[in-house]
């Protein structure tokens, strides 16, 4: 089983996201935001999770479909936020062609998988079913910031005790992944993150079929730069 299907679907996922939570109501509005489409557009949340971010889309005015892998996810999010969702891999999307105006994909949730032909393919999925002119919001955690953030505790393991975990992440030999180790609720996981350069990201794009038109280095809109946090790509399907 590949470590996201596991480890997104377990009962501890939601111990060790309980911030996510409050950063929603920073996170949702900004970015649906920078989204920036018409009122009533069509818009996919890939992944949606358990749905923090939905009221913000609808909030926007967009009609929302959720997708995730996780089925313990989907019930969070049916019970929390009612929406139209679907359980699907980022691989084979389960939709027509051209048929959404905005793909939403927040909280580094690209380089999940082991290869780059499958990294390319969630990425030209994307570009399938959005419609000509469509607009992908690619939301990344800055290679550049995550490397300074990680000098001085990278592989040592760190304690949580008010959200009941413990973690240890450090770069792997060829310096391209993240490879994050927990505990919590007595079991074990280990994701595994491709992090990848800014040029890596817009070559990506452009093989995936995107032109990006702006970049943002946080959630306030201000331009992209090395060092940002976040690094956000407002990306165009060709």
């Amino acid at each position: 089983m590949e470590w996201f299907a596991r480890d997104f679907d377990h009962p501890a996922y939601f111990s060790i996201y309980a911030d996510k939570a409050a950063d929603a109501a920073l996170e949702g509005p900004a970015l649906a935001a920078l989204l920036d489409l018409p009122r009533r557009s069509r818009v996919l949340d890939l992944p949606c999770g358990w749905g923090r971010l939905h009221p913000y889309l609808r909030g926007q005015g967009f009609e929302t479909i959720g997708g995730d892998l996780s089925p313990m996810n989907l019930v969070k999010h049916r019970a929390c936020h009612p929406a139209p969702l679907v359980r699907l891999d980022f691989r084979a999307l389960p939709f027509r062609p051209s048929c959404v105006d905005g793909v939403f994909c927040a909280y580094t949730s690209w380089g999940y998988f082991a290869t780059e032909p499958e990294n390319l393919g969630q990425l030209a999925e994307f570009a399938r079913v959005l419609r000509p002119g469509g607009v992908l919001l690619l939301d990344l955690a800055g290679r550049s910031f995550l490397q300074a953030a990680m000098t001085e505790v990278d592989g040592i393991w760190l304690d949580f005790p008010e959200d009941g975990y413990q973690e240890r992440a450090h770069w792997t030999p060829d310096g391209r992944r993240i490879l994050t180790e927990r505990t919590c609720q007595g079991a074990s996981f280990c994701h595994d993150i491709w992090i990848p350069t800014d040029a890596e990201v817009r070559a990506f794009l452009a093989r995936a079929g995107f032109e990006v038109g702006r970049a943002f280095g946080g959630l306030d809109g201000r331009p992209w730069e090395e060092a940002a946090e976040r690094w956000i790509y407002r990306a165009i399907k060709r």
